[in-house]
């Protein structure tokens, strides 16, 4: 008998495998059933349904980036613009970060029939990042290198436009030159808001 988290595990990359293999669409809860070896009853016990395995694989997917993201703000050696230029630096898209895995989430995602879940997975994602660049905006404002007098409501703001914004651009599957220009607007909002100038964040 395995441990749940084990069997859990073992339908999560099997149900991965598939997505990649077969597509998400065209995959069915009887697919993962066979690629596991398990009851129908079984994958029920831990799932409620295929989009609910898909949900904890894009949950998943973005755990290092908040790992990476925690670094950076805990980190004492990093200036609060310093910190502020990694956190940004840590959300762009890297080419070592595309995986042929991270590309069929980032293609499954976008499917008009997950978008309610993927409304659900921001706002949860968006609670995770705001008490980390609310951090960082606290620690600015303390140190009189950043402008502000509301901290958390101004990082609310600007971490739930870039996250929305950010998902709303790659539906519109915008190239890279596209999206460095909307990142220069953000850093250009980002600089206003904080009272500095863009140049920090360009540096």
């Amino acid at each position: 008998m395995k441990l749940p988290e084990v069997r859990k595990a073992e339908i999560l990359d099997a149900s991965m495998k598939l997505f990649t293999e077969k597509g998400y669409l065209q995959t069915t809860t009887q697919d993962i059933i066979n690629q596991v070896g398990i009851s129908r009853g079984l994958l029920y016990y831990h799932f409620k349904n295929k989009e609910e395995i898909l949900y904890i694989l894009v949950e998943k997917s973005v755990n290092p980036l908040i790992a990476q993201m925690k670094k950076i703000v805990n980190n004492t050696s990093l200036t609060p613009t310093e910190k502020l230029n990694q956190f940004l630096q840590t959300t762009i898209i890297q080419d070592d970060a595309i995986t042929e895995e991270n590309v069929t989430l980032q293609e499954t995602v976008q499917l008009e029939e997950n978008r309610y879940m993927m409304d659900r997975f921001y706002h949860k994602f968006i609670e995770k990042l705001l008490p980390l660049f609310t951090k960082i905006l606290e620690e600015g404002k303390a140190q009189n290198v950043f402008q502000i007098d509301y901290p958390y409501e101004t990082a609310h703001f600007l971490v739930t436009s870039y996250v929305f914004v950010s998902n709303d651009l790659k539906l519109k599957q915008l190239n890279m030159e596209e999206m460095k220009t909307y990142l220069q607007a953000f850093k250009e909002i980002l600089s206003k808001s904080l009272g500095i100038e863009k140049s920090i964040l360009d540096s």
